[in-house]
């Protein structure tokens, strides 16, 4: 029943490589690679009771260091807008999609992973050549301790349910742990209409005040709000700086052209 659940998101095509049940039982992890736009991806996500499958991460099995998916590479703007790329923390593993691009064109940053779900971190090691190390941890004890450790922080916070729930000044634990000139990354993803959700979100803009949101244009539209801790930026600055960074890391065209489909906007806007 849940390989027929699986094979019916992704067609009867695709190869079914592993499947683990959530820690709280009520859900599965999978792993399937399955051809999208004449490419093979190997994809990471989690399928509830109902069959309803939600896509975690993805691997280009032919260019596994190539971001699949558009937000991340909205996420990616926080190192063009930091001082410094020297310490990245990467909250929320994955596939390790972020992992592997980093190491292939930010090289000289020091990026550590953490992340929860015990589960989520073997199938990262077996399946989506994670070899950085990954720390075990909760995220909020992660920036708790790491007070100016960091010069980019990226938050892609999210389990079977959604949004993972998270504890009162967390958002101001983040923005504490950065250093001087560095760059905070939130990717605000489905379930916006949740209260939950909402609710988190407005606690961000109440505590990360200065805020740049990207809203992108598809049908299925996530937003990524940044916080440059360089004092005096705004969206009107970033097309240039990251045109420049783009530029001087000889990233992909698919990353330095991301903001020709993304709205920026200085507040959230109130649907999207």
């Amino acid at each position: 029943m849940l390989h027929d659940r699986i094979k019916n998101y992704y067609g009867v095509g695709c190869d079914i490589v592993a499947t683990r049940r959530t820690a709280a039982g009520d859900a599965f992890w999978f792993v399937v690679d399955a051809a999208s736009r004449a490419r093979l991806l190997r994809m990471l996500g989690t399928i509830d009771r109902h069959g309803a499958v939600m896509e975690q991460s993805a691997m280009d099995l032919l260019a596994p260091e190539r971001l699949v998916f558009l937000y991340e590479r909205l996420m990616l703007l926080a190192f063009g807008l930091a001082r410094e790329t020297a310490k990245a923390l990467l909250l929320g593993l994955g596939g390790g999609a972020m992992c592997r691009h980093l190491a292939a064109y930010l090289p000289e940053c020091a990026a550590t992973a953490v992340e929860r779900d015990a589960i989520v971190l073997a199938l990262s090691r077996r399946y989506f050549r994670i070899e950085l190390p990954v720390r075990h941890a909760e995220a909020e004890d992660a920036v708790a301790d790491a007070a100016g450790g960091y010069d980019v922080i990226l938050a892609d916070l999210y389990d079977a349910h959604g949004l993972a729930a998270l504890p009162p000044g967390f958002w101001a634990d983040c923005r504490a742990a950065l250093r001087p000139g560095g760059c905070l990354a939130i990717n605000w993803a489905g379930f916006r209409d949740r209260p939950q959700v909402q609710e988190a979100i407005a606690d961000a803009k109440r505590v990360l005040a200065g805020s740049i949101f990207l809203v992108d244009r598809s049908a299925r539209p996530n937003m990524v709000q940044l916080l440059p801790l360089a004092g005096g930026l705004g969206p009107a600055d970033l097309p240039a700086r990251w045109r420049d960074f783009a530029r001087r890391r000889k990233l992909p065209r698919e990353d330095s052209t991301i903001l020709q489909r993304c709205e920026l906007l200085a507040q959230p806007p109130l649907r999207f």
